[in-house]
C-alpha cells in the first residue's frame, strides 16, 4: 500500500488573531503598571493597594506574554512537515498537540471502534483502542470532503479488525 498523507494543521488565521489579541493584552497590562497610583476597588468585595495592583498587573502582563509566545510557537509548528495524518499499510499517524507536536501512531489492529462525534461544536472521528480514545478533528483538516475521505479510509483500513456485536 502506498503512504497517503492529509495535511492536519490548525487554521493560521486563528493563530495570528490569538497572537494579536494576547500580544495587545500583554502590552496594555505592561503599560498600566506604572499608571497605578491609587487603590483599586473591585465592587464592594475587594480592594488592593497601588503596590498590590502593580504586582497584579505585572503577573497579568507576564501571563499574556506567555500566551503570546505559545501562540507564536504554534504558528511556527504549523509549518512543520510532521503536521499530517499519514495512512500506512499497518497504522495511522497524526500529530497530537500544537506547542510540542507529538506524533500518535495507532495500529489498525488495535482499533476497537470508530465513531463520528461532535466535540465542542467541532466534528471529529473518535478512534477507540485498548489504550484509550483518540480524535482526529475536522477543523484541522482542509475541508469537509477531506474529513469524509479520512473517515472512509480509516473505516476501510480498520474494518478487518473491528468486531461488531
Amino acid at each position: 500500500m502506498d503512504i497517503v498523507k492529509y495535511p492536519y494543521k490548525i487554521n493560521r488565521l486563528f493563530i495570528l488573531m490569538g497572537i494579536g489579541f494576547f500580544g495587545w493584552l500583554a502590552w496594555f497590562s505592561y503599560n498600566q503598571i506604572n499608571n497605578t497610583e491609587q487603590w483599586l476597588v473591585v465592587g464592594q468585595s475587594a480592594s488592593v493597594t497601588a503596590e498590590q495592583a502593580r504586582y497584579l498587573l505585572s503577573a497579568t502582563a507576564l501571563i499574556f506574554a506567555l500566551l503570546t509566545l505559545m501562540a507564536f510557537i504554534i504558528l511556527l509548528n504549523s509549518f512543520s512537515e510532521r503536521q499530517n495524518v499519514i495512512f500506512t499499510s499497518d497504522s495511522v499517524n497524526y500529530p497530537k498537540g500544537h506547542v510540542r507536536p507529538k506524533v500518535m501512531t495507532i495500529m489498525y489492529g488495535d482499533i476497537r471502534e470508530l465513531e463520528r462525534v461532535n466535540v465542542q461544536h467541532n466534528e471529529a472521528l473518535e478512534i477507540t483502542t485498548a489504550q484509550g480514545k483518540y480524535r482526529i478533528l475536522k477543523s484541522m483538516l482542509k475541508n469537509q470532503q477531506t474529513f469524509n475521505e479520512v473517515c472512509e479510509r480509516m473505516q476501510q483500513m480498520a474494518a478487518p479488525f473491528i468486531t461488531t456485536v
